[in-house]
């Protein structure tokens, strides 16, 4: 009796097991068919979560990743949203939330909070870096803007804050300082730059089926839709950046295969080719003059020869392969190269923006300055009146940063604008002096953040980089690495020559 009650209880606990796998199964059938019949009436929605839930999939993997190879949890945040920007740049920077009419960006909150906690992470280190004369002159720029927001916020609300990140984000510059103190900041950062570099550059070859891209994308913003993906603003010109990376420290990153290189640099050149930024054409005669006036004539060499090679090949592959292909602005050929060219003196029925555009936002802006020569426009109002095509709203800024900071900040900002670049400027000419000083490496990470500092100033002269968080943000992350780089990678010897020092170095923070 006692088995056949043990048999019987036995076998009614796995009918109750039973039943309930049952339950989870039918449960598992009702969520997938709901699913299925969502994606069959709504297939963008099914598509959009999907993507969403590979994206978050992805993010974990790589914030897994970045974890256990002994980054800090704000690094992690940090190189998440740095190569966001870098790659998908204006699409990135427009993830947004809306709270009670004001929008709320997503990755801008990251950033500033990854900035918080490296700050609260290092505060002794922290405090130390504000001393550095780039760094006074950035402060000095935020105790302004500080001043103006106290009547602008009230004024013109989330617009005062959105034209103030040009000068708020230069806090990012002593979060570049605390991650170029750490000794090992070089290996990792030459790895994830180059990487982030090949990306951008495969990305841009799709740029042909930008408006596919643009119709498949999910859209988000502050103030109106931006695609996620498709939007290729900016991208041009971390291209040749890209290439000079690979010139400058892909041998370092990758000695193996030799060709390796070559070939990403024939493709950043390529990408030129199709986002048909005119700047950029400019801007390899001016990193020949450079390398040619720093002496590193291997490495002028290489450009020399690289660039023709990549006009060759895109010859032959438009004329002889008969390979179509359309570029941001008009057709990838030679022909087309050539009257764009031609568009850079202000010659008439060539393709481009006409140059005359830039000169009329720039008087419109300095009728700002013209009216607040002191102190400045401020925030919130638009200091142009030019329409955007493609928007349909103003332009907000002249497409010249420099000339912005001036009719937003007046004399006392410009001043301490132009004060920053000075402090940049002269720790390059320093670290050039002493570059017998750096191992090779260091030196060619130097002279590339130069080049970088170069292309992007160009960039500031004919665009706005400064006024988009998307492009200013990695500009102050990266010099703060170079200014770090350059503090404190020098020998001992050196150091106590030159004295370029004057932060006292706390290795306790970084243990």
């Amino acid at each position: 009796m006692t088995d056949m009650a043990n048999n019987s209880g036995a076998s009614l606990r796995s009918t109750r097991r039973a039943g309930r796998i049952d339950l989870r199964y039918v449960g598992l059938f009702v969520l997938v068919a709901g699913l299925g019949g969502v994606a069959a009436i709504y297939p963008i929605v099914w598509l959009g979560g999907l993507g969403l839930v590979v994206g978050l999939g992805l993010c974990w993997a790589l914030f897994r990743f970045l974890r256990r190879i002994g980054l800090s949890l704000w690094q992690v945040v940090a190189v998440v949203n740095l190569s966001g920007y870098i790659v998908l740049n204006y699409g990135y920077d427009n993830l947004a939330l809306h709270l009670g009419g004001f929008p709320i960006l997503l990755a801008y909150g990251m950033m500033y909070g990854s900035f918080a906690l490296a700050v609260y992470e290092n505060w002794g280190t922290a405090k130390k870096i504000l001393r550095e004369p780039a760094m006074l002159c950035v402060l000095a720029l935020l105790g302004l803007t500080l001043v103006h927001l106290v009547s602008d916020i009230p004024a013109y609300g989330s617009w005062a804050f959105r034209d103030c990140t040009m000068c708020l984000d230069g806090v990012f510059l002593l979060a570049g300082m605390l991650w170029a103190k750490k000794t090992d900041s070089q290996a990792f950062l030459a790895k994830w730059l180059l990487i982030l570099f090949a990306a951008n550059m495969f990305y841009v070859f799709t740029m042909p089926w930008s408006e596919k891209i643009w119709s498949w994308s999910p859209e988000s913003g502050a103030f109106y839709p931006v695609p996620l993906f498709g939007n290729f603003r900016g991208a041009g010109d971390w291209l040749l950046v890209g290439a000079m990376f690979c010139i400058c420290l892909g041998s370092y990153v990758f000695s193996r295969p030799k060709w390796l290189m070559t070939l990403l640099v024939l493709g950043q050149f390529l990408g030129i080719a199709i986002t048909q930024v005119r700047r950029m054409y400019l801007g390899i005669v001016v990193v020949i003059l450079i390398l040619v006036a720093v002496g590193e004539i291997k490495k002028f060499g290489k450009l020399l020869i690289q660039v023709p090679i990549a006009i060759a090949v895109l010859a032959l592959a438009t004329t002889v392969g008969g390979l179509q292909i359309s570029g941001r602005v008009g057709p990838v050929n030679l022909e087309f190269f050539k009257d764009h060219i031609r568009s850079l003196t202000g010659a008439e029925d060539t393709p481009g923006s006409d140059p005359q555009t830039r000169l009329i936002m720039g008087r419109q802006a300095l009728q700002h300055f013209y009216a607040h020569p002191i102190f400045g426009e401020g925030f919130g109002q638009p200091v142009v009146e030019v329409m955007d095509e493609e928007t349909g709203t103003v332009t907000r800024t002249p497409h010249n940063s420099t000339i912005c900071y001036l009719a937003r900040l007046g004399s006392l900002g410009f001043i301490f604008w132009i004060a920053f670049h000075f402090c940049l400027c002269s720790t390059f000419v320093q670290a050039y002096r002493q570059r017998r000083s750096y191992d090779r490496q260091t030196y060619m990470f130097i002279l590339w953040f130069f080049l970088f500092y170069v292309l992007f100033m160009m960039s500031s002269l004919v665009e706005s980089p400064f006024e988009y968080p998307a492009k200013a943000i990695p500009f102050y992350f990266l010099m703060g690495l170079a200014l770090g780089i350059m503090r404190w990678h020098l020998s001992p010897k050196a150091k106590q020559e030159l004295r370029l020092t004057p932060l006292p170095v706390d290795e306790r923070a970084y243990r």
